[in-house]
């Protein structure tokens, strides 16, 4: 067996070559996942930033229209809470009281009582929903009260 230094050099040449071009590929390759990895995490540092001032903004927002609810909450407790309020709604429950009870039997202490408790329900659903909606938009002021009490008055 003899040692042919030729086929071993050009063997050894060979190999050398074929695993520097693949070295040099395999660099290749991981230098542009490199600079794939650094654009993507440049990407997703952005979005994250463009995210985080959104929620900055939202939670700012959230946090003024808390104060503003209380702030309205505090306002309509505050205004049904007016001297005055209690015995227009006492008046406005007795007027739709006597309307009823003119209407359907007048004389009878039954219907009397009735027509008050349907009136308070009324009152009470005018308080709540679209019916109060329409009583803010078109309040009933006093002197059209007693000028609607007089004219039904005339009327019967």
């Amino acid at each position: 067996m003899d040692f042919d230094a030729t086929i071993f050099g050009s063997g050894l040449g060979l190999g050398l070559l074929v695993a520097l071009v693949s070295w040099i590929n395999s660099y290749r390759t991981s230098s542009s996942a490199r600079k794939e990895l650094e654009t993507l995490k440049t990407h997703l540092q952005t979005q994250l930033s463009i995210n985080a001032k959104g929620y900055d903004e939202l939670r700012k927002d959230v946090d003024r229209l808390k104060k503003e609810n209380e702030n309205l909450r505090i306002s309509v407790s505050t205004l049904s809470n007016k001297p005055g309020r209690a015995e227009m709604k006492t008046l406005q429950i007795w007027d739709k009281a006597i309307r009823i009870m003119t209407v359907t039997s007048p004389g009878f202490a039954s219907t009397w009582e009735m027509a008050v408790n349907e009136a308070k329900k009324d009152i009470e659903d005018t308080d709540t929903g679209v019916k109060a909606l329409m009583r803010k938009v078109f309040p009933l002021l006093p002197q059209e009260l007693s000028r609607n009490s007089e004219n039904e008055t005339n009327v019967n």
